[in-house]
């Protein structure tokens, strides 16, 4: 009978265990950092023969992330992410474009000061898969806030004056913000002294991070002058580890 009673509530104890419990061996904040794989941009041509696109490029993101409040198999959490941001461009003046002695290909990354500081909204679904190793799949929506993303004017590139292309920005000033829904799947992976959370994630963009258009000028080809629009979207893939410290004395 006693045996029966040990049985009963120890299965008990198990099935109101719920699955974040493990969370309270570590402190809620975690330091996050994340490498993204930008989605390349969209360029409209008036002149296909224009040489002008928005490869994908890879940035670096970094900052921490606070577990606010758990139930059940719910985790919910913010924090405060910095991302640099950048746009690359490539470019090829052709000989015949440009009358010169050579081909003028130019791939740069335009950056400067640009950065977004984002404000995660996360709720992570938990799914023990051992009795340690935990599956997450988590929805978040991300509220971004610009610091000087390119600015506004004008500006050109090409081998010389006499050939080239202009550039309009448009000015992000008077649209100091960027939202964007993510969603990403990982893993719970307690240690001795700290707990490893790696994920994949793919984030959507609800407004343009940038946009433009572009005049070329003076190319000996004809057209000698044609326009363009360009866009970049804000949509990225992205591998992010969170690490976590275990707090002292919990030996779970």
């Amino acid at each position: 009978m006693s045996v029966m009673l040990i049985v009963v509530f120890s299965t008990t104890g198990i099935a109101q265990e719920n699955a974040t419990d493990f969370l309270k061996d570590y402190y809620p904040i975690g330091a996050f950092i994340q490498y993204t794989n930008n989605s390349k941009g969209t360029v409209v041509k008036e002149d296909p023969t224009v040489n002008y696109g928005l490869p994908s490029y890879v940035t670096a993101q970094y900052g921490f992330v606070y577990n606010i409040y758990q139930t059940k198999r719910w985790n919910f959490k913010t924090g405060l992410i910095l991302k640099p941001k950048a746009l690359k461009e490539s470019l090829n003046f052709t000989i015949e474009q440009t009358d010169a002695n050579f081909d003028f290909p130019i791939t740069t990354v335009l950056s400067g000061d640009d950065k977004m500081w984002s404000f995660p909204l996360i709720a992570e679904y938990i799914v023990p898969i051992s009795n340690k190793v935990k599956w997450i799949i988590a929805p978040s929506f991300t509220i971004s806030i610009y610091k000087d993303f390119g600015g506004s004017g004008l500006n050109s590139r090409g081998p010389s004056p006499a050939a080239r292309m202009i550039f309009v920005n448009d000015d992000r000033s008077d649209k100091p913000l960027h939202t964007s829904a993510e969603l990403s799947t990982g893993f719970y992976f307690p240690l001795k002294h700290i707990m490893l959370q790696p994920e994949i994630r793919y984030s959507k963009s609800f407004n343009t991070l940038k946009s433009g258009s572009y005049t070329t000028e003076n190319y000996r080809t004809t057209p000698n002058s044609s326009t363009g629009t360009f866009k970049q979207s804000g949509d990225y893939w992205g591998f992010s580890l969170t690490v976590y410290i275990k707090k002292k004395g919990r030996n779970r």
